[in-house]
C-alpha cells in the first residue's frame, strides 16, 4: 500500500452522528404538529447558544431575526426532517423558538389556480 495516496480521508465524510443520536432516540411524539413548511423564529438572544448542544445552537443561530422553515433548517444542517422536528420541538418547549404552521385547508377554500400555474411555470424554467 502506498502512503502517498491519502486524499481519501481528506474528503468531507458527511454527517458523522446518526440522527437518532442527535435526538437521543426520540422521534415522532409531541412535536407541536410541525411540518415541512412550519416557520420558526428565535425569541431568545444568540447568547443563549453557549448553554445548548451544538445542533440546538445551530438552529437558534439560523433563526435569529428571520423565520425559517423546517425544510430549510434540515437542508442547512444536513439532517433528516424527523430529527429536525424533534430538535425544534425541544427549542419550542424551552422557550427559545416560536412557530407558525400554515392554516389547515378548509372545505370551502379552493386553491388559487393562477398561483399554482405560476409555480408550475417557474419549476419548468429550472
Amino acid at each position: 500500500m502506498r502512503h502517498e495516496d491519502t486524499s481519501w480521508f481528506q474528503d468531507d465524510p458527511g454527517p458523522l452522528v446518526r440522527p437518532f443520536a442527535v435526538t437521543r432516540g426520540r422521534a415522532g411524539r409531541d412535536l407541536h404538529k410541525l411540518d415541512l413548511i412550519t416557520l420558526v423564529v428565535a425569541v431568545r438572544p444568540a447568547s443563549d447558544v453557549a448553554t445548548l448542544d451544538r445542533e440546538y445552537g445551530d438552529i437558534l443561530r439560523m433563526c435569529q431575526g428571520r423565520p425559517m422553515s423546517l425544510a430549510e433548517i434540515a437542508a442547512q444542517l444536513k439532517l433528516l426532517l424527523a430529527a429536525v422536528k424533534v430538535l425544534v420541538s425541544d427549542l419550542i418547549e424551552s422557550g427559545h423558538l416560536i412557530f407558525r404552521s400554515p392554516p389547515a385547508p378548509s372545505g370551502d377554500r379552493r386553491p388559487n389556480i393562477e398561483l399554482l400555474q405560476a409555480v408550475l411555470d417557474g419549476v419548468r424554467k429550472l
